[in-house]
């Protein structure tokens, strides 16, 4: 997931493109504080197709969500914990405002104060969308949420 050419100065280029489906796509990141800490990438179709895949990752660092908001979300979206090693977290389908089916994983820090997010469109033939948002998270949890970036 986090082998060169990278997009974002984090994610594999390869890996995107068999996670989203994508052939041709943008990827945009964002970082704060002067370049020195990520907060998001934005990888969307460069076709234009309003039926195309994406991804979205994100950093909320410090997050906004209290505790009671993200176990609304996962309930509000039928929510799975992620695995021990991974948790605290929850995976979860749900639908945008285009109708298109998106696997979300959410994951935190005990305390709350930092989230990590994972965000596919449902594009890729033959692919689950969500174990790879899952597998996305496993191998960025280190790099973006248990050290401070």
């Amino acid at each position: 997931m986090t082998a060169a050419p990278q997009e974002c100065d984090l994610i594999s280029a390869s890996a995107i493109k068999i996670a989203t489906g994508l052939d041709r796509y943008k990827a945009l990141g964002t970082k704060m504080d002067m370049g020195r800490h990520f907060e998001s990438c934005t990888v969307m179709d460069r076709t234009g197709r309003e039926d195309g895949g994406g991804l979205l990752i994100e950093l909320f660092d410090p997050s906004t969500d209290r505790q009671e908001d993200l176990e609304n979300t996962k309930r509000s979206n039928r929510g799975v914990d992620l695995p021990d090693q991974l948790g605290p977290g929850f995976a979860a389908w749900r639908k945008n405002e285009q109708d298109q089916t998106i696997a979300t994983v959410y994951g935190w820090t005990p305390d709350y104060k930092r989230l990590l997010t994972i965000n596919i469109i449902e594009h890729a033939p033959g692919r689950d969308s969500l174990a790879d948002a899952t597998e996305f998270f496993r191998q960025l949890k280190p790099l973006l949420l248990d050290h401070p970036t």
